[in-house]
């Protein structure tokens, strides 16, 4: 990659182990290779580059990152065979595939091998492997319709079915006839060719699944002439996968209403008129037209016309909000009963909902700590069953044998097979991922962007939070309350220069002092050029070629351009309560505006519930002055309160807070807020629609400023982790009583089919509960 400067390479390393996951980086000396240590379970490398960018800097010139979709992926022991034999491939730095959501992210080196190779070894374990782009058109151009999966559901399903009416068939004419041989054999074949075939790719590729263990099982009963109890086991272990697949693909519900949000066309005006055109082919710049009752097409900025638009997909809004000239709109919103124009600030693919949608299903892919726990215990759990299956199967007989007793090898042998498919450990790998997808479909359904399984895990244990003020407890709606001058300016002028300076910064305040501009002096805008900002101070800018400054006290006392007089007028404001911003030249302070915001309406009932549903630790920590803090935090019952805090300070108060509770969330507008977002437990941004710094910043992301949905997170997180205990235990304990009956009393190849299907789908049904979680 390229990276400029000596001097940058400290920023670099800074800002990338801010990033949970990240554990270490390094950069050589000829400042052109980076080694990156990270966990893909916790942030991906797509994550690492765009936080890299955000610098200026490149560190990456051939890794690719891609989503697939596995189609027609029927078990999650094949994910994790598919996932094996794609890591294996040159060229790939880390393949994750989840059954459920039934995708695989895949970074690789585009140097080394190319996507047609990765989904080629996907489809050698019968699994359709199809690049997801955020758009109605796969990589062959062709259109994608919401019901290709349900098509390839039922060319599924006719096998299943003809597979247990051959079995039933087969079993009615007594079952060891040559007919009813011939038609058990060819229900094997109908419903167990696609297994088989799995299973091979999945041997190929060192893995011990489900599909090896079936098949072995079924081979096994053949070779005892057991063809009826081979015929059931695929019958039923085809009709366990499809009810299986039909139970998955209501969690990955959230993602696809998602999708199918966005309209195919917009109507973009030209010279010739309104024209209909694909999503894709919208342009920056250009002015889209949305009639009443038809959804936004892509971002934009309205221009013409007043209407009321439902935002709900996007922000989790219910009411619709008002929109006029200059709102923003975000693409998949309903628009109500006017008509308006905007202009397009982003492509289709770069739209709130696409960065949404691909977050989500990052999210959903990545793995919470308890399913790693899970997973490393599956991997040791599989090969000590099935070794205890071929214990069972041959230690016996042999015993008989050395015993001068004739051994009964069918016996022992129906038993160690009845073991390996009580091996396989489906539920218990399914138990966890299931329950996270689904609660971060319903968290997405509320607007709130959960980064990941292991924040839904952590915000379920939060003991402490950490509130920033403006803008979270604080509608973060600034005016300007009062101005004063204190040099020989008019209150205009003052007014001007202010709003110029802040112009160009992104903090709250800025858009009070433009709305003020507007009100003393309408359209008056002055020139300003070289602005520069000072985190948790102030900004400086030139002015119509002046060279000014605006910020706290602090700011102005670091300039040594506080007088005594200006200290009692920044006093005199400080106690009527609010900001104090002072604007100064290159020789004094000139003026100071007291900049006043409103608590949020429900802060002081959200703050009550939180403390009612068990956060013992509520803090605020804010850059503001003391007196408008203290204000606050009497206002909504928090009893700690830090005040004329910076971003390092923040830092400081987390750290104090982690020790002492362990798990703290810090809440905050995902930008000034960041490092101590990033060092908190969970960080969480409030309203972070249209924000891509926020959305990126954040662990959770709230994309509408609503406070209600701290508690909501907080018992969606504890239901989820209630919901994957119980599905743990209940796969353990009825995993040990098939094992210790199939060893003791002996199990029918298809009654312990029966068993591992039906406890999947039980813990499958238990997750789903959370789908009407509220």
């Amino acid at each position: 990659g390229v990276i400029d400067c000596e001097r940058c390479v400290h920023r670099l390393q800074t800002e990338l182990t801010t990033l949970k996951g990240v554990r270490g980086v390094q950069v050589d000396t000829k400042l052109t290779n980076i080694n990156i240590q990270y966990d893909p379970d916790v942030v991906t490398f797509s994550k690492i580059e765009e936080q890299a960018k955000r610098i200026g800097a490149d560190i990456s010139t051939h890794v690719q990152h891609k989503t697939i979709a596995l189609e027609d992926l029927d078990c999650p022991d094949c994910a994790k065979s598919i996932e094996k034999t794609v890591n294996r491939l040159n060229g790939v730095i880390w393949a994750g595939a989840n059954f459920a959501v039934s995708q695989m992210h895949v970074e690789y080196d585009g140097t080394q091998v190319e996507l047609a190779q990765i989904c080629k070894a996907v489809q050698g374990h019968g699994v359709r492997a199809c690049p997801v782009e955020f758009n109605h058109k796969d990589e062959a151009g062709s259109i994608r319709k919401p019901s290709t999966v349900a098509n390839q559901f039922i060319l599924r399903n006719w096998k299943v079915a003809a597979s247990v009416v051959l079995t039933v068939a087969g079993g009615l004419l007594g079952g060891n006839s040559i007919a009813s041989k011939a038609i058990l054999g060819l229900a094997i074949v109908v419903g167990g060719w696609a297994t088989a075939r799995s299973a091979i790719a999945a041997v190929k590729s060192r893995a011990l699944d489900m599909n090896v263990l079936m098949s072995v099982a079924v081979i096994g009963a053949i070779a005892m002439s057991d063809w009826l109890e081979a015929a059931s086991v695929v019958a039923l272990f085809g009709v366990g996968n499809r009810l299986q697949i039909g139970a998955m693909d209501r969690t990955r519900e959230s993602i696809r209403s998602l999708m199918q949000l966005s309209p195919t066309t917009a109507s973009v005006v030209t010279r010739d008129g309104v024209q209909a055109l694909p999503v894709e082919q919208v342009n920056i710049g250009d002015i889209v037209s949305v009639k009443p009752g038809e959804r936004v097409a892509v971002d934009g900025v309205i221009t013409v016309g007043t209407s009321f638009l439902n935002e709900a997909p996007i922000t989790g809004e219910s009411s619709p909000v008002e929109k006029i000239v200059g709102d923003k709109v975000f693409a998949g919103s309903l628009n109500g009963n006017g008509a308006i124009e905007f202009r397009a600030i982003c492509r289709y693919a770069d739209t709130t909902l696409a960065t949404i949608v691909h977050r989500v299903e990052e999210a959903q892919a990545q793995r919470a700590p308890t399913q790693q726990l899970i997973d490393r215990f599956a991997s040791r759990y599989t090969p000590a069953v099935v070794g205890l299956a071929l214990a069972v199967s041959v230690l016996p007989p042999l015993f008989s044998m050395i015993s001068h007793v004739k051994p009964d090898w069918y016996f022992w042998c129906l038993r160690g097979l009845s073991l390996l498919i009580i091996a396989c450990p489906c539920a218990l790998v399914i138990s966890t991922p299931v329950a996270v997808v689904t609660g971060i479909g319903v968290a997405s359904r509320r607007g709130a962007l959960i980064k990941g399984g292991a924040y839904l895990e952590a915000i379920g244990r939060i003991k402490a939070i950490l509130f920033d003020k403006t803008g979270t407890l604080t509608s973060g709606q600034f005016h300007v309350a009062k101005s004063v001058a204190t040099a020989e300016i008019s209150r205009e002028d003052l007014i001007a220069i202010a709003a110029a300076v802040e112009s160009l910064s992104e903090h709250p305040i800025a858009k009070a002092f433009a709305s003020e501009n507007h009100r003393v002096n309408k359209h008056r805008h002055l020139k300003v050029e070289n602005f520069r900002a000072e985190t948790g101070m102030g900004a400086f800018a030139e002015v119509e070629g002046v060279r000014y400054s605006v910020g706290n006290l602090r700011f102005m006392r670091q300039l040594g351009l506080v007088t005594d007089s200006v200290g009692s007028v920044d006093t005199e404001l400080r106690n009527e309560g609010g900001s104090v911003v002072l604007l100064a030249d290159s020789e004094k302070v000139i003026g100071a505006f007291l900049v006043s915001d409103s608590v949020r309406t429900n802060a002081a009932e959200i703050v009550g519930e939180l403390r009612n549903i068990g956060i013992g630790t509520l803090s605020i920590v804010t850059g503001d002055n003391r007196a408008s803090a203290d204000a606050v935090a009497k206002q909504v019952g928090v009893t700690e309160c830090n005040a004329e805090q910076m971003p390092d300070d923040k830092l400081t108060h987390v750290r104090t807070l982690l020790g002492a509770n362990g798990e703290v969330a810090m809440v905050g507008d995902g930008i000034n807020d960041a490092p101590a977002l990033a060092l908190s437990t969970v960080g969480i941004a409030m309203g972070a629609a249209g924000s891509d710094v926020a959305i990126e910043t954040a662990d959770i992301a709230l994309m509408h400023d609503d406070l209600a949905l701290l508690p909501f997170l907080i018992r969606l997180g504890r239901e989820t982790r209630l919901i994957m205990l119980q599905n743990i235990w209940f796969s353990l304990l009825t995993k040990g009583i098939l094992i210790l009956v199939a060893v003791s009393v002996g199990l029918p190849l298809w009654l312990a089919v029966f068993g591992d299907v039906g406890v999947s789908l039980i813990v499958t049904a238990n997750a789903l509960r959370l789908r009407s979680f509220c």
